[in-house]
């Protein structure tokens, strides 16, 4: 199963607040080749969506810029990778794709356990959002493969991800890979 995280306009497109072409734009293709890859294998996609209102914490209490604002172009997929009907997408308005959104629930109604799938994180940023993704799967024992050619982000938080999980901390279920060297075994 492939979950890809926070590909929007506003990482990804120029006109973004948070776009940086060296930190996306590479990533781009060998991301949607392998989403392609996945579709193509029966795999199931499930896309994350960072959206945040108004008086969001950050904004509000902790002056942060605004950004991604729900229902925004900001917060809209980008044209190259976007869900398809039915493919899944699980809104957060935090880092994490776990807390207070419908990802537990998703994963169990469609019948995706530790036991029986791996699951493969893509998108963006690295260290923050594909990093909380990453750790989210961990703990709930899922194994975990990361592409880091289809993460994207700053030089330093990709270096960061890699050192962090090549700890044996986390290496015993995360594996960092390229997309190339991903398989797919024939879905049921």
């Amino acid at each position: 199963m492939l979950v890809i995280v926070d590909m929007e306009n506003e990482f990804c497109k120029p006109g973004g607040k948070l776009y940086k072409s060296e930190w996306v734009d590479p990533f781009i293709p060998p991301l949607k080749e392998l989403l392609e890859r996945c579709r193509a294998g029966g795999s199931d996609v499930i896309f994350v969506q960072s959206s945040r209102f108004p008086d969001s914490p950050e904004f509000n209490r902790f002056s942060q810029p605004t950004i991604l604002l729900k229902g925004t172009w900001a917060s809209s997929f980008i044209e190259e990778i976007s869900p398809r009907d039915g493919e899944p997408v699980v809104e957060k308005h935090t880092h994490d794709c776990f807390y207070n959104t419908a990802m537990d629930r998703l994963l169990e109604d469609r019948g995706i356990f530790p036991e029986t799938h791996t699951i493969i994180i893509a998108g963006i940023k690295a260290n923050i959002c594909v990093y909380h993704a990453i750790l989210g799967f961990h703990v709930r024992h899922y194994k975990v493969m990361v592409p880091l050619d289809c993460c994207a982000g700053s030089e330093e938080g990709r270096r960061m991800v890699t050192e962090q999980m090549s700890d044996k901390a986390y290496c015993y279920n995360v594996t960092l890979t390229e997309a190339k060297r991903i398989r797919f075994e024939e879905s049921r």
